[in-house]
């Protein structure tokens, strides 16, 4: 397990924020400088990412498999923490807070990757979770026929805009290519997952769900009907940004984290302001 970000703050409160697809828990550096002085924050790898990542689970299914061995890395604080997640982290962290709710103070979730429960819905739903499977096909394609990099640009283009990838790096591109088996296992993951949108009301933590505005279509469905069957969700809609903001616009997502951490910390109605009367 690798954490990334560790500074002494004024919060007993741990975070442990949970990266995307792709991704790697560097890609919560500039939440840590956000957070410095304040809260200390564990950064992990999930399984497949990074060096020194978290070993996936033996006996779970669907996210679980990854989920667990996440709660086993939070349950070492010994106190519920504050729990971030993007797309796919975001759909670890909800698992995680559905199957272990002790371990949670309060949740963040910036457009979790959490499709399963489309394939049940009404026609719009299910024609959404056709789309996103013909995604998680081009990869898995793309990893069967030696061909990854063309999966991956399937991938990329469509979470980013079309041409993001022949805009990248050849560096770039070829370590994305490289991450094909793990993007494919963590669709794989999250097609399996079982929980239901009535489910969710059984939260009772305070949640904060982010949606950037300018989002494929599919993720701002999934965030605002998970936000709505949330007891206790805020639903913040962030124009101007996509599913990769918490990448590549922090400055305008982690203000929203900060402020929902420490009101969950230090909720307004435990707050006392003096008296003042007129000089």
């Amino acid at each position: 397990m690798t954490a990334y970000a560790n500074s002494t703050g004024t919060f007993s409160t741990p975070v442990v924020a949970l990266h995307a697809s792709a991704s790697s828990g560097l890609q919560w550096k500039h939440l840590e400088h956000a957070l410095a002085g304040h809260f200390d924050i564990s950064a992990p790898n999930l399984p497949g990412y990074g060096g020194g990542s978290i070993a996936p689970g033996s006996d779970g299914d669907g996210v679980d498999a990854v989920a667990r061995p996440i709660a086993g890395h939070i349950a070492t604080f010994d106190q519920p923490i504050h729990l971030v997640g993007h797309s796919f982290g975001a759909t670890v962290a909800l698992n995680i807070a559905l199957a272990r709710p002790e371990l949670v103070r309060s949740l963040t979730l910036y457009e979790p990757a959490a499709f399963h429960f489309l394939r049940f819905g009404d026609a719009r739903e299910r024609a959404l979770f056709d789309g996103i499977s013909a995604i998680s096909d081009a990869v898995s394609e793309g990893c069967e026929k030696g061909d990854p990099a063309r999966g991956m640009q399937t991938f990329i283009d469509f979470w980013n805009r079309p041409g993001a990838w022949n805009d990248m790096s050849v560096q770039n591109r070829n370590a994305l290519t490289a991450l094909a088996p793990s993007i494919r296992s963590d669709f794989a993951h999250g097609f399996r997952e079982t929980w239901t949108l009535e489910d969710l009301s059984g939260l009772a933590m305070p949640v904060l769900m982010l949606m950037g505005m300018e989002s494929p279509v599919i993720a701002q469905h999934v965030a605002t009907r998970i936000s709505d069957a949330i007891p206790r969700s805020r639903l913040a809609m962030l124009p101007g940004l996509g599913h990769m903001a918490p990448v590549f616009e922090p400055d305008w997502v982690n203000p929203r984290i900060h402020e929902h951490i420490v009101s969950a910390e230090r909720p307004a109605a435990h707050c006392f302001w003096p008296h003042l009367s007129a000089a």
